[in-house]
């Protein structure tokens, strides 16, 4: 099951077992719901029953004393074990009770298809347990709510309508500090008292709060401290544990659940028609399906398999050096894919092309100073040249040449390699370009300021521009180091580099010289470090030159 075609088919045919097995499940859903649906018309014609109830169950601990109105359904109330607690007929068996009840009578979990404005938790909202309030906290905070009405809030602040309260008595007051209403002791006393839980609901609250943290633990999620909203509405960030919790707080507050049964007068259950399912068709469906998904499936398959069978060939002529293009002029992902591989063709192929030209420009550069070194070596072994203080300064000056090529290719390998090491602090352009006008007379420096980089990298970077620079400039023009606005630029009046050549400055071994002589230029690379050197200290540099005119090299660092 390597290939693609296998896969897609069988990921197809899983689909489409999946999508039968689902349908028949949502249709046997759908028949249950409507069952029970039906089950419960006899109730729905009368939803004050139902609101009666749950509110007889808000108001009480137990249902001992419940009335059940009579009318033209019978109507029984049992617990949930089935035990009869009201029952507007006689003589009943409890045997004979249906299997599903009409109804669920619980405060704690409102019915949605019974109460329409039901909260989000099913909670009824009137069932307010340890956070109820006595007559004497009302009263007193009733009266300080309107005092903060009246004397402290501010005229254009929001708040909830006048008279506003909790279920348990609290008055829902806007007690915003940050608005201009007077800061009087009086008033900041009445905004304290009223933003504060009293020692009841406080004790109430801590309960909930160890209550949700039990249910939290038991899950494998950390505590957390529940907060109270606006509304004195406490708020948790896991509401399914929140609701636990409160039903487990509230529940010796109400009656316990109880169930509702509505039959006819004569003691007769409403039966629903059940749906039965003919298995034969089930099955020709589910045959029928198969065979379109896999007949779609193969027409697909086919189609994707066609250009990944011409990109796996190009791989393989790509593999032994040969012409890899594909021509997929596909818009899809396969077409981005063959884009993407020729690209990577040409990349490949541009790649061993500089490979072979760097090597054959190391073997020349190599070539010209190990040359001379033998030569001198071999004359003074034969007698020939004398091995004086001349003689031997030539030879080190060939061993330099060598030294700088392999210290060059170093720094550019660990470049490659992300390797080059820098060690950036604030560095006075100044004072380096103080020292540079030191060591090369005539260059015309203007500006300062600070930068973050390498001082050692940066002297490398503004040392090979302007040798560069100097080397290219006849007698009696000039070379001019200058920054301003963040950027440092290097410009000379020298005999500037062609349009054609300007893309290739940077470039390895490349020299505008295709003679490759040591009277104008060194071996390739100085231009090519410093670019490495910059892109290691997050800059840019660019180049603009003008034949007969001049070069201008512009180096722009990040911002300290």
């Amino acid at each position: 099951m390597h290939s693609v075609l296998a896969r897609l088919l069988a990921a197809s045919a899983l689909v489409a077992l999946c999508s039968i097995t689902a349908t028949a499940w949502l249709a046997a859903q759908s028949t249950s719901t409507s069952i029970r649906q039906e089950l419960g018309n006899a109730l729905a014609g009368d939803a004050a029953t139902y609101r009666d109830l749950v509110t007889f169950a808000v108001e009480h601990r137990d249902w001992t004393g419940v009335a059940l109105p009579r009318g033209g359904s019978r109507l029984i109330l049992t617990t949930t074990d089935r035990r009869v607690i009201a029952d507007t007929g006689t003589n009943l068996d409890p045997a004979q009770l249906p299997a599903v009840p009409s109804a669920e009578v619980d405060p704690l979990r409102l019915d949605p298809a019974q109460a329409r404005d039901a909260p989000a938790d099913r909670i009824d909202p009137r069932v307010t347990g340890p956070f109820q309030l006595s007559d004497r906290e009302k009263a007193s905070l009733a009266q300080d709510a309107d005092v903060y009405r009246t004397r402290c809030r501010g005229a254009a602040e929001a708040s909830p309508p006048e008279g506003t309260t909790t279920a348990w008595g609290r008055p829902i007051v806007n007690v915003d500090r940050t608005s201009a209403a007077p800061a009087t002791p009086s008033c900041t006393e009445l905004q304290e008292t009223l933003s504060t839980l009293t020692l009841g609901e406080s004790a109430a609250f801590n309960e909930l709060g160890l209550l949700v943290n039990d249910c939290l633990r038991q899950r494998g999620l950390p505590a957390e401290q529940i907060t109270m909203n606006a509304l004195w509405q406490p708020v948790a960030s896991n509401a399914e544990c929140l609701a636990n919790a409160r039903r487990t707080q509230l529940q010796p507050y109400v009656a316990p659940p109880a169930y509702l049964f509505v039959t006819d007068a004569a003691g007769r259950t409403t039966q629903a028609t059940v749906v039965r399912f003919d298995a034969g068709r089930v099955v020709l469906v589910a045959a029928v399906v198969l065979v379109l998904t896999v007949g779609v499936s193969v027409v697909v398959a086919l189609r994707m398999t066609r250009p990944l069978r011409t990109l796996t060939t190009a791989a393989e002529r790509l593999r032994h050096g040969g012409d890899a293009r594909v021509d997929i002029r596909s818009r899809s992902e396969i077409g981005q894919l063959a884009r993407a591989f020729n690209d990577m063709a040409e990349h490949r192929a541009r790649t061993d092309a500089q490979r072979k030209a760097m090597t054959s420009d190391i073997s020349h550069e190599l070539r010209n100073p190990l040359g001379t070194i033998r030569s001198w070596l071999e004359g003074a072994r034969d007698g020939v040249v004398e091995l004086d203080r001349t003689t031997l300064t030539s030879l080190l000056d060939e061993a330099m040449v060598l030294q700088h090529l392999i210290d060059d290719l170093q720094d550019l390998a660990l470049a490659d390699a992300g390797e080059l090491r820098l060690h950036p602090e604030p560095v006075d352009l100044r004072d380096l370009f103080d020292q540079l006008a030191a060591a090369h007379p005539g260059l015309v420096v203007e500006g300062g300021g600070v930068v973050t980089a390498d001082p050692v990298r940066l002297r490398q970077v503004l040392t090979n521009l302007v040798t560069n620079a100097f080397r290219h400039t006849p007698a009696g023009g000039t070379v001019r180091l200058v920054s301003s606005g963040g950027r440092i630029r290097v410009a000379d009046t020298g005999s500037g580099i062609a349009a054609d050549d300007l893309p290739h400055v940077f470039d390895r071994f490349w020299r505008a010289d295709r003679s490759r002589t040591r009277d104008t230029g060194g071996s390739g690379l100085g231009l090519a470090i410093v670019h490495a050197i910059v892109s290691a200290h997050h800059g840019t540099i660019t180049v603009e030159s003008e034949v007969g005119r001049g070069t201008t090299f512009t180096i722009t660092l990040p911002a300290r």
